[in-house]
């Protein structure tokens, strides 16, 4: 076959098409490299001993997003300062012995690390305390001015990394936001799917634990992502129009997922070919309904819900069959137990699919009215 047939998209589509993908890196590249532009200018525009830092420090708080990088920045601001005047004052009161400087070294590390330890935003302090007692400038300048030069270049690389996020090809945490969910309602998509396959496969049925704690790592990417357009919001540098409630029923949704996932383990063999087939049907038809909140997402759109409903009334119709039928009746109560989890559970997540609808619904609503008037 010739090389047009195996491949019939020339090779500068295919690069445009693998370059668009990746736009959201291509952007936070182009960020990162004109604000250590700007930083190296200003260093040696105001002829700062150690402004190098101030480049490091764009490197370091720029994030994909603005309220990412205003929470990184204001982290490292407070870190810097409390390091800054722990080291600068042990370095100030220490005696000029080698001994001298190995307890205050030791003195400002405890202090700091605990800081550190108490609170995680501070996790920069004992860095910067060690880098006031041994770092060559401590020697030509004092220990006040060290102190003081160090909180200057860290402070303009923050303020310089903060400003080309709002400036330079800005990417909003609403847009991260998005992205995100979209992420883990995919991730929960496929997990219905594979608790769904369950149904159908003999006793010695897969260990999900790794997709529910790659679920739970993409929803505290979701977490963060909020936080981070919170932020945003209340340092008026932007706005988001996410449903606050958002995230809880996204954690509310896999909670649900991980007890159906329990009782789809335990569920006799003896009821699984009369239950089995309309669970799954049900897992499957809200597999397609995390994938077309998703897709709503995207869109700024109202979520279809068409088929819902029915799935659901399939799962009970079969539920108050066997009930009819007294064949729970007959189970032993190890057994009758995960069928009326089972029901419980889908009956659940059935609701919170709903609520997680409507708040994707809320969001639309929201960006619509956001939207400027033509």
């Amino acid at each position: 076959m010739s090389a047009t047939g195996d491949n019939p998209e020339p090779w500068p589509t295919r690069w445009v098409a693998r370059i668009g993908a990746r736009r959201a890196e291509l952007r936070q590249a182009a960020r990162v490299t004109v604000g250590c532009i700007l930083a190296f200018v200003v260093y040696h525009l105001f002829n700062l001993p150690q402004g190098y830092w101030a480049v490091f420090t764009v490197v370091i708080v720029m994030q994909g997003s603005i309220g990412g990088t205003l929470s990184a920045a204001i982290d490292r601001m407070k870190g810097t300062l409390l390091g800054a005047a722990i080291g600068g004052a042990a370095a100030a009161l220490r005696p000029q012995t080698p001994l001298g400087l190995g307890e205050a070294l030791a003195v400002s590390v405890a202090l700091t690390a605990l800081a550190a330890a108490l609170k995680p935003t501070l996790k920069v302090a004992p860095v910067t305390a060690v880098i006031m007692l041994i770092s060559p400038v401590g020697g030509h300048t004092g220990p006040l001015e060290a102190a003081l030069l160090r909180v200057v270049e860290i402070f303009i690389g923050s303020v310089i990394g903060v400003a080309t996020s709002v400036l330079v090809l800005p990417a909003r945490s609403q847009s991260v936001v998005i992205e995100r969910v979209q992420s883990a309602l995919a991730q929960q998509a496929l997990l219905f799917e594979r608790l769904a396959d369950d149904l159908g496969l003999p006793p010695e049925r897969p260990d999900r634990h790794a997709e529910n704690t790659a679920l739970r790592l993409a929803l505290g990417q979701v977490d963060a992502a909020m936080a981070d357009a919170a932020r945003e919001r209340s340092s008026r540098l932007s706005d988001h129009q996410i449903a606050e409630a958002m995230p809880r029923t996204l954690w509310r949704v896999r909670n649900d997922g991980v007890a159906v996932g329990r009782a789809v383990a335990a569920l006799p063999e003896s009821i699984r070919p009369r239950l089995g087939p309309a669970a799954a049907g049900l897992l499957r038809a809200q597999a397609g309904f995390m994938r077309r909140c998703a897709a709503a997402l995207a869109r700024g759109a109202v979520v279809d819900r068409a088929g819902k409903l029915e799935a659901l009334k399939s799962f009970e119709a079969v539920i108050d069959a066997l009930r009819s039928a007294r064949v729970t009746q007959a189970l032993g109560f190890d057994e009758a137990g995960p069928v009326f989890a089972l029901a419980f559970a889908l009956e659940s997540l059935d609701r919170n699919a709903g609520d997680l609808a409507d708040r994707v619904d809320e969001t639309a609503l929201g960006r619509a009215e956001a939207r400027p008037q033509s």
